[in-house]
């Protein structure tokens, strides 16, 4: 039982001191969250060039924040085919959107786009691990209900009870 309780502890030690190291120096803001994300990935720099407004949503979101008004040309990308609109699963979005309303993008949303562009699949168990995560960093910026958002979209299926 101390074993397990040693285990239990350290994983939650390592589990905090991840959340802090995210929270503080990964996601502080865009410039140390494409550092960080070259250091892992120098070989990606094009690739990282482009993802730079996901960065940037993504830092946003997880300091419950507006993107920095200097970054906001990287989110929507003039368009020959119509003013500011970006590509949403269901088509061309609005930027210009309300929170609530047809086409708006919550911080979720973000956040999956940067586990799809992780190369994450819907199924891959580290998404839910690194949502609580991430939720955890928004609540401590008081954030609740974005954070709620985060751990309702991304909580790992309920186990089937087979005894019924």
């Amino acid at each position: 039982m101390r074993k397990d309780k040693a285990v239990w502890e350290h994983q939650r030690t390592y589990e905090q001191s991840k959340r802090q190291y995210l929270g503080e120096d990964v996601l502080k803001d865009t410039g140390s969250a494409v550092v960080w994300w070259l250091a892992k990935n120098d070989e990606h720099v094009e690739k990282t060039v482009a993802d730079l407004g996901l960065l940037a949503q993504l830092t946003s979101a997880a300091n419950d924040s507006d993107i920095p008004e200097r970054l906001q040309e990287l989110l929507s990308p003039s368009r020959p085919d119509g003013p500011d609109e970006l590509d949403g699963p269901d088509g061309p979005v609005s930027s210009g959107v309300f929170a609530g309303s047809p086409g708006h993008r919550s911080a979720a949303d973000h956040l999956s786009d940067l586990f799809d562009a992780m190369g994450f699949p819907e199924e891959d168990p580290r998404r839910a691990m690194l949502a609580a995560q991430f939720a955890h960093i928004i609540k401590e910026q008081n954030r609740y209900e974005t954070a709620e958002e985060v751990l309702r979209r991304f909580a790992p299926p309920e186990p089937e009870d087979d005894a019924a």
